[in-house]
């Protein structure tokens, strides 16, 4: 639960900020990769917002796009984090597309199955494997613009099932499904103003019922607003203030019910984009706060909270446009964070501990320098992040089959 919520933590910073400037080409490329690659950068406009906010698709239309993911082994089995995702203009102001997602895909949004694994504490409670986890997720979205007006909306489902019915005896089902809806208005107000605002519902569920039995049910409701305001100070600079709110809550319902954790999360960023030539600079600090609340059980433990606050987050990037067909992307990652945690002495006392960890170790986001490439072949592009250690290498990497993998993260992309 704890690395899953520090994960969503940082997926939700890296989703809720864009840049967008009066004049913008809206170049339709990139991916997550390209996000990665320049410091897991907040500040940047890219088609893998489309996933958070679906009025996007207004700017990103005739497209297809996805993630060709990692693996941390080379020639593992596929990758992970891969998904897939296609938008097409059907008439001057409206768009339909869709997105394919399975259970590792890495973003926050819809498109995220069982973010805080309910399926995997109902299995821990009834038996593993009573329950099928949740996969291959499948998001419909449509945009509708009016003037400098673009509306947009997402719905998503995924759901799975398990029957078990022994010749003599009673039939046993484990299930579980998840309903998203998003909505969103990308609208320019001036020339220096514009507002890209969002929302999004989750609904994830599990229930297990044993045959002759009593059935237990787990259910999520997570809420998750997005505010942005982006002022064009010249045409060069950009200024990106930004805020997240996000709240999750849920129970059990069995013989013992409960209430489980509740999750509260802000977060608040301010950033730029700084255009010279073919070169782009981005970055900014950000603040999170994050808490993690657990109901009191009667004669055993108080409520407990386990509470961070990460600040400065500062994400940089920087881009070059080398050649035609080729883009070197640079970034530097430095996370700062307090942890306070509670835990139970007693039924009635609770034992602090305020701990400070540097970058989010929880999901292998550690301090330290990005590389990435971008390439180029007509109106197709392969985004990558670079292993940085192929860097230093240098010439040794020829030859070198102890060499580690040359690319990390994969994105690819191809509009007409």
């Amino acid at each position: 639960m704890k690395r899953t919520f520090t994960m969503l933590t940082f997926l939700i910073l890296l989703l809720s900020v864009t840049a967008l400037t009066a004049g913008d080409k809206f170049e339709r490329r990139g991916g997550f990769a390209r996000l990665l690659a320049m410091g897991n950068n907040v500040y940047v406009m890219d088609p893998y917002f489309m996933t958070v906010n679906p009025a996007w698709g207004a700017y990103y239309d005739n497209m297809i796009f996805g993630d060709l993911g990692s693996t941390a082994t080379p020639f593992g089995n596929n990758g992970n984090g891969q998904f897939a995702g296609a938008n097409f203009r059907i008439m001057k102001n409206l768009t339909i597309g869709g997105l394919l997602s399975r259970n590792d895909f890495t973003g926050i949004s819809i498109a995220r199955l069982d973010p805080f694994g309910l399926v995997g504490q109902l299995n821990n409670a009834v038996g593993a494997g009573s329950v099928v986890a949740l996969n291959n997720n499948l998001e419909l979205m449509a945009t509708f613009g009016v003037d400098k007006f673009n509306l947009g909306l997402g719905v998503a489902y995924a759901s799975s099932t398990k029957e078990t019915t022994p010749a003599n005896g009673q039939t046993t089902t484990g299930s579980a499904s998840q309903i998203g809806i998003n909505a969103g208005l990308v609208a320019e107000l001036t020339k220096m103003f514009k507002i890209d605002a969002g929302v999004s519902l989750a609904l994830p569920s599990a229930k297990f019922a044993p045959g002759g039995g009593q059935e237990t049910k787990i259910s999520q409701t997570i809420l998750s607003v997005n505010g942005r305001v982006f002022v064009q100070f010249n045409k060069d600079l950009a200024f990106v203030p930004a805020i997240t709110f996000l709240t999750a809550s849920g129970k059990v319902e069995a013989a013992n019910s409960r209430d489980l954790p509740s999750i509260t999360l802000i977060t608040a960023g301010f950033g730029i984009n700084y255009t010279v030539g073919d070169f782009l600079l981005a970055g900014g600090p950000a603040v999170i706060y994050q808490k993690n609340t657990t109901a009191s059980v009667a004669n055993v433990s108080p409520e407990l909270t386990t509470s961070s606050l990460s600040f400065p987050v500062w994400n940089l990037g920087a881009e070059w446009s080398m050649l035609d067909w080729l883009v070197a992307r640079l970034g530097y990652v430095a996370v700062t964070t307090k942890v306070t945690s509670e835990a139970a002495a007693n039924a009635n006392d609770v034992n602090e501990n305020v701990t400070t960890i540097y970058g989010l170790p929880l999901v292998g986001l550690p301090n330290g320098a990005t590389v990435g490439l971008g390439f180029i072949l007509g109106n197709f592009s392969l985004d990558a992040t670079v292993n940085v250690d192929v860097l230093r290498q240098g010439l040794a990497n020829f030859g070198n089959s102890g060499a580690g993998a040359t690319f990390g993260y994969l994105s690819a992309s191809y509009h007409w």
